[in-house]
């Protein structure tokens, strides 16, 4: 799994409170928009990619003691415990810090083990999966208005126009327990899975993804996929990563381990 990033202010907030974070060694990658104020939203989004991060390296590296006929479920319930340490964390800071109350994230990643991903997910950003020139959506977004679509309310082309996107039904910090999606998925060769925040997803149809993601290189498509939501008015940030499955050949330049998120301080885990 090779994989690139892009993370962009927008045009309209005064900072970014997005983070993302690409781990090749451990085949962790995420993107987490946070909410809550500029320095709470930033600060949940960047706890939220450390703290997953740690407990799903700490968790990997007891999976090889277990049958291997277990691995599925095991990674299934370490990427449900990283979401809910995560939320427990945040929470608990929010909770001492009064400048910090409030303060949430969105979570989407996808954790690479063997030939399968399993994906981890809360809020409303984004995991796609471009395969055979077609894209599909692989989370369901926990907000207001797909409650609405999915209940028959209103129409998806209603809630395309609607204002109250931003308003989403499950965040990790907002509460102290949070239960993720937890979405396994076959890998093949030549697949591209596209992690984003909403300052993307809200601007593009599958459709549109598809073509962006035939007509562009794999390493440029981050940056393309940024500069079309600024050019459709980038009202909120813009993260996007992109991971690629190839072959152990494969000499094209990519990112290896990068984040964008605060300076880690958290104490260690147990």
């Amino acid at each position: 799994m090779i994989a690139w990033a892009s993370t962009d202010v927008g045009r309209v907030r005064m900072a970014n409170e997005d983070s993302f974070l690409v781990d090749s060694s451990l085949g962790l990658y995420l993107v987490a928009d946070g909410m809550g104020g500029h320095a709470g939203g930033a600060h949940a989004s960047a706890m939220c990619a450390d703290v997953v991060n740690k407990v799903v390296r700490r968790g990997m590296a007891r999976l090889h003691g277990m049958p291997q006929q277990a691995w599925s479920e095991a990674i299934a319930e370490i990427l449900q415990a990283s979401a809910s340490e995560a939320s427990a964390r945040i929470y608990d800071q929010a909770q001492q810090d009064r400048s910090l109350h409030g303060m949430g994230t969105t979570l989407t990643g996808i954790l690479f083990h063997g030939d399968r991903g399993y994906v981890v997910h809360v809020g409303d950003s984004r995991a796609y999966l471009l395969r055979s020139a077609m894209a599909c959506q692989l989370t369901t977004d926990h907000s207001w208005l797909n409650e609405q679509v999915l209940a028959g309310l209103i129409t998806e082309e209603e809630a395309q126009e609607s204002d109250l996107k931003h308003i989403i039904t499950r965040s990790v910090g907002f509460e102290r327990l949070v239960e993720a999606d937890i979405v396994p998925v076959n890998v093949n060769l030549g697949d591209v899975y596209l992690l984003c925040s909403d300052g993307f997803a809200n601007y593009v149809s599958l459709d549109e993804l598809a073509a962006l993601a035939r007509d562009n290189l794999y390493s440029e498509l981050p940056q393309v996929c940024t500069e079309l939501a600024l050019e459709r008015g980038g009202d909120d940030n813009i993260t996007v990563v992109v991971v690629l499955a190839c072959n152990d050949h494969d000499e094209r330049h990519a990112v290896r381990q990068l984040s964008k998120t605060a300076t880690d301080t958290l104490p260690s885990l147990p």
